[in-house]
């Protein structure tokens, strides 16, 4: 049992404990539909002149010095407890519900090669922060910049600091909380304004500079632009006494901008109920990368919904319990409501169309008046023609496989996100940072349907125990392997791609010609550079990973420890400052993990098979023989894979029903042109016919 063991602990527990008094005398009926909570109930727009309240629920004056407190200014009139569990808010809670394979939080470092896909949910193929001795600080540090606050955000109890692992004894002894950031840090509490926020009155950026200096609770009123924040909780030392005055001293300060407050002490905060598509973009943007690095905006179509005048939250929909339809088919809402006519299908066909095909995952689903009860052409959409397709694509393809995200290449383009790549964020890209994410990647989903899909290939430093691999903590394998590494800021480059130096130069371009700029290299002479580049860095690797290795195995007292990388796993070598590609069991940890893709929605005249069967049913057709290759910050990148065998497709089979198509035109002639001359043949047989026997007559 947690008994405080200092004065300012025992005002937190008093000052909670007023504020649920306070609570439950002004909500004596706390109901998760909102029922005992303020809500206007009209369509018109209302305007917030609101009192602020800090976490201590005092309230916040021009002069006050505290950040203010979402959970005791919102939560006054909003069910925040009913709030906190739905889609977005739960994604570090242990509980929450799993929902159709989404993409895992990339926990990545460049400086040692990791790219590490972790989640909360189960999920294939993701690893569990709490197995691996991530605690729920760390991914708050890591990731905070990319989740609206709530869940795992929230400081943990004192006394439950080391249960975070739901109950998992072995998993709790490995993720305690560090028991020294949080009362530092403070919670990081769900920001309503950061979807609610009108475009161009919150500042996201803002936001995430305060979380990067692990000031959580300060993000949300930066974010507000009302006041700004003095001091850094990351320049705190390790171990600092929160309860120490000097420590105290050194927390952030915030000066508030007067000229916000109205006379009676209010402050007008701008929202709106229903986000804006810019709130979306900042964790659900996509870029492409190709040959050339990111493709531009400019030349790119954007989602033809949106083009329509649409916006994300016009499908993306969500009550008072901020459970957001994902919309994908056959899912189960946890409201129990049927959302089928917001998928695709269920919107431009109807429910019944979809409930022929049993994607509603009900034998009798229970229709609601605005949910499914509802016939094609829904918010307007158009009711697709599909002249000419055979139902049998229906049942073998998601309506992403031909129309959603960009159009299939020979090979998968990179593809950079918002949540991996941090979109959004001031900075220079060339679309060849971590993590190395490829798409579209067309497999089968849960459903057995063909879906395009995002992928990537785990790389991390790993311990291996029997055949098993068990992920190590990034921020430890960067403490341990630093000094062996030497790597200053990208792994691969400086491995991999080595600086030259004279005597390599000399040998490679001749001692007339090494000093000579690369601009001036014949094309032999730069392939002759390139080839001793690599040369030099597969030496380089080799002795940087066994110096890591090495050095991991001592500090943590491991029997084996390996790097991962574009599904090889990297061992020691047989000789002195070497390493060499091992076998393992453990495929699904090393394997490609891939998660369903949707936009940008093509139009019809973008979709695949727009100008014939011979689109997809050809040996060059996209969505079978493209290609996608294991890529990652290692030396070595896998085979090409094509497409039909991510589907389960025999290659045989596949010829032979594309010689099939190809010859199909010409069929088509022959059948039309013999049953044109057997049909002449008859009714000549039948003239001659008659005319026998009118002259025997």
């Amino acid at each position: 049992m947690f008994l405080p063991q200092s004065f300012s602990q025992w005002s937190r527990v008093f000052a909670c404990a007023a504020l649920l008094g306070l609570v439950a005398a002004a909500h004596p009926l706390v109901a998760a539909d909102g029922s005992s909570y303020a809500h206007s109930d009209g369509d018109a727009r209302f305007l917030h002149h609101i009192h602020l309240y800090d976490v201590n629920n005092r309230r916040i004056e021009p002069g006050s010095t505290t950040p203010y407190s979402s959970l005791n200014t919102c939560g006054r009139c909003h069910d925040y407890e009913t709030i906190s569990h739905g889609w977005h808010f739960n994604a570090f809670l242990p509980e929450s519900e799993d929902g159709r394979q989404g993409e895992p939080w990339i926990w990545t470092d460049p400086r040692t090669g990791t790219q590490l896909p972790l989640s909360y949910r189960d999920w294939n193929q993701t690893f569990d922060p709490r197995k691996i001795g991530i605690d729920q600080w760390a991914m708050v540090r890591q990731f905070g910049g990319r989740i609206p606050g709530g869940g795992l955000g929230h400081a943990p109890e004192e006394d439950d600091a080391a249960s975070e692992a739901d109950g998992d004894a072995d998993a709790a002894d490995e993720t305690t909380a560090s028991p020294s950031r949080w009362p530092l840090s403070g919670s990081l509490e769900i920001d309503c304004l950061a979807c609610h926020g009108v475009s161009g009155s919150y500042d996201f950026n803002a936001r995430r500079d305060q979380i990067a200096e692990e000031n959580f609770a300060w993000a949300a009123t930066a974010a507000m632009k009302i006041g700004t924040i003095d001091g850094q909780v990351s320049r705190i030392k390790e171990g600092a006494d929160p309860d120490d005055e000097k420590t105290k001293e050194k927390l952030p300060q915030v000066s508030y901008d007067a000229s916000r407050f109205a006379a009676d002490g209010t402050v007008f905060v701008d929202l709106i109920r229903q986000p804006q598509n810019n709130a979306c973009y900042q964790c659900h943007s996509n870029r492409t990368v190709d040959a050339e690095g990111i493709q531009p905006r400019w030349v790119h179509d954007q989602d033809v919904h949106l083009r329509a005048g649409m916006a994300c939250v016009d499908c993306h929909r969500n009550g008072i319990d901020h459970h957001i339809v994902r919309a994908y088919p056959g899912e189960q809402h946890p409201s129990g409501k049927d959302m089928v006519t917001l998928s695709c299908a269920g919107c431009h066909m109807g429910a019944d169309f979809v409930e022929e095909l049993g994607r509603t995952g009900e034998d009798e689903p229970q229709h609601d008046d605005y949910a499914t009860d509802q016939l094609a052409g829904r918010l307007g959409s158009p009711h697709p023609a599909h002249a000419g397709l055979p139902a049998l694509h229906f049942e073998k393809l998601s309506c992403t496989a031909c129309h959603g995200g960009p159009l299939p290449r020979d090979e998968a383009l990179g593809i950079m996100t918002s949540l991996a790549h941090s979109l959004g964020e001031k900075g220079h890209r060339d679309g060849t940072e971590l993590p190395r994410i490829a798409g579209p990647v067309y497999a089968k989903g849960d459903d057995g349907r063909v879906y395009p899909h995002r992928a990537v290939w785990p790389a991390y430093w790993a311990s291996l125990v029997d055949g098993k691999l068990t992920p190590l903590d990034p921020s430890k394998v960067y403490d341990i392997t630093r000094r062996a590494l030497r790597v200053r800021s990208d792994f691969s480059s400086e491995l991999l791609s080595p600086k030259l130096g004279s005597s390599e130069m000399k040998e490679a371009l001749g001692e007339d010609r090494y000093r000579s700029k690369p601009e001036e290299w014949t094309e032999e002479e730069t392939a002759k550079v390139e080839a001793a580049t690599k040369a030099a860095g597969e030496k380089l690797f080799g002795e940087k990973i066994s110096a890591a290795i090495a050095a991991l195995e001592e500090e943590l007292d491991l029997q084996q420890a390996v790097y991962v990388s574009s599904g090889f796993v990297y061992a020691s070598g047989d000789e002195p400052e070497t390493v060499k590609k091992i076998e393992v069991d453990d495929n699904d940890a090393i394997d490609m993990i891939r998660w369903p893709m949707a936009h940008n929605v093509r139009p019809a005249g973008w979709s695949l098979g727009v100008t014939g069967c011979l689109e997809c049913h050809s040996d060059t057709g996209k969505i079978f023989a493209s290609t996608v290759a294991a890529t990652g910050p290692g030396p070595d990148r896998g085979e090409p894979v094509a497409m039909f065998t991510l589907q389960g497709i025999d290659a045989d089979q596949r010829l032979t029903w594309n010689e099939l198509f190809t010859g199909r035109a010409s069929f088509k002639i022959i059948i039309a042109t013999s049953i044109g001359v057997l049909t002449i043949t008859l009714l000549l047989a039948a003239g001659m016919l008659v005319g026998r026997v009118g002259r025997t007559a």
